[in-house]
């Protein structure tokens, strides 16, 4: 069989020649340049778009005629994850041996010894050995996330009802799963239900009931005309203050004073002003509104 070998310390080739190279010889190119993190091992594109891995230092074929169409490397794990035929599996980046067969219809990076995989169409987590450690119980459709993989000891993840949360290593739930989207810290989560947005420890502690998104300062414009000479009007936009401002929590927005004082919970999809004593709250159908006054009161209908 016909090959093209490359070895990379040896050659340094640029990714632009390397990709020329590849596509001038009929090889396989879907196939990333940067397979393997060990610059002994040579990769071998064969000329049925299989690849080979080729060890310089022991002169043994660690790997043989593999059909890969992607890989991905762990910038904090020995091994990658790689597509072979629609399925995926994972290989030492640092030998280029097979540690887990391709066999899984999806699956992401190992990090912190552990890997989210799917099979069938629940997600579970393997170890290096491809043993289940936590078990297939995440149901991958209907599943708001998109990356499972664990960071300082913690993963989020969902139910299947789409309700985010946090689990330990062993599976524990940490933060339970009632929340719309979590954002997993070292130290704390903040979780975001709608028009909820907290701060929590992962044994489940409020540290903060009342986080905001964002804060705007609520204004308005008026034209006003000023005349400087006989017959001529200038026409100017003023910009006032009402004191007031729109914050966000969860994606909604409620009305507050300067003092930080909350006048209407967070129930809008948007709060503009109008003047200084009247604020246009628009509903949740993005279409409706209903008019506010300084106090965070409805306008109620005529007597």
């Amino acid at each position: 069989m016909n090959t093209f070998t490359i070895t990379f310390a040896k050659m340094g080739v640029s990714l632009l020649a390397l990709s020329f190279l590849l596509v001038s010889c009929g090889s396989h190119q879907g196939v990333q340049s940067d397979l393997t993190k060990n610059d002994n091992i040579e990769t071998i594109f064969n000329e049925n778009g299989s690849v080979s891995f080729y060890d310089t230092e022991t002169g043994e074929m660690t790997a043989k005629n593999l059909i890969i169409d992607w890989t991905q490397n762990s910038p904090h794990d020995s091994l990658s994850v790689f597509c072979s035929q629609d399925l995926r599996g994972y290989f030492s980046a640092y030998s280029g041996r097979v540690v887990i067969p391709a066999q899984y219809r999806r699956a992401w990076i190992f990090s912190e010894g552990l890997a989210a995989v799917q099979k069938d169409d629940r997600i579970g987590f393997i170890n290096h050995q491809g043993k289940t450690v936590i078990d297939f119980i995440f149901s991958y459709y209907g599943n708001p996330l998109t990356d499972f993989v664990f960071h300082n000891g913690v993963c989020v993840v969902a139910n299947n009802e789409g309700k985010c949360g946090v689990i330990d290593k062993t599976g524990r739930w940490l933060i339970l799963p009632e929340w719309d989207y979590v954002a997993a810290f070292k130290e704390y989560a903040v979780v975001t239900a709608e028009g909820v947005r907290k701060q929590m420890t992962y044994d489940g502690q409020v540290m903060n009931s009342f986080v905001v998104e964002d804060v705007q300062e609520l204004t308005y414009i008026r034209e006003e005309y000023s005349q400087y000479v006989v017959g001529h009007m200038e026409e100017k936009n003023m910009i006032y203050y009402t004191g007031l401002y729109a914050y966000r929590v969860g994606g909604r927005w409620g009305l507050m004073d300067s003092q930080c004082n909350r006048l209407t919970e967070p129930l809008y999809a948007d709060i503009t002003a109008v003047g200084n004593n009247i604020f246009r709250a628009e509903l949740l159908d993005g279409f409706s509104e209903v008019i506010l006054n300084s106090k965070g009161e409805v306008m109620n209908r005529f007597p």
